[in-house]
């Protein structure tokens, strides 16, 4: 789970630097952080439970912090924390799943 903490910081980051990520791409060439991004949206998609990807969209690509969701969902920071930890399980068990097939 460790390595879906890191990846998902990652993408936190290119979130935040999208614009920067765009405009290198025409003259630097496709980072592949957007594969990772690519792999984690397509995903989140298959997520049974909307919480998760509200908390996902919040956190991950719009760069808010637990608490900061929190407010903005209407949630308590502890109720984010459990949903952003069923997150990354969802993700494990996921990708898990993924390689199996």
């Amino acid at each position: 789970m460790h390595k879906i903490r890191q990846e998902l910081n990652q993408i936190r980051y290119y979130y935040s630097r999208r614009e920067m990520f765009e405009k290198a791409s025409g003259c630097v060439g496709r980072s592949s952080i957007l594969q990772l991004v690519e792999k984690y949206n397509k995903a989140i998609c298959f997520a049974s439970d909307a919480q998760l990807y509200d908390v996902y969209v919040c956190i991950y690509t719009e760069g808010y912090t637990q608490e900061g969701t929190a407010d903005k969902l209407g949630y308590s920071s502890n109720y984010v924390y459990k949903l952003n930890r069923k997150l990354i399980e969802f993700f494990y068990n996921y990708f898990k799943g993924e390689k199996a097939a």
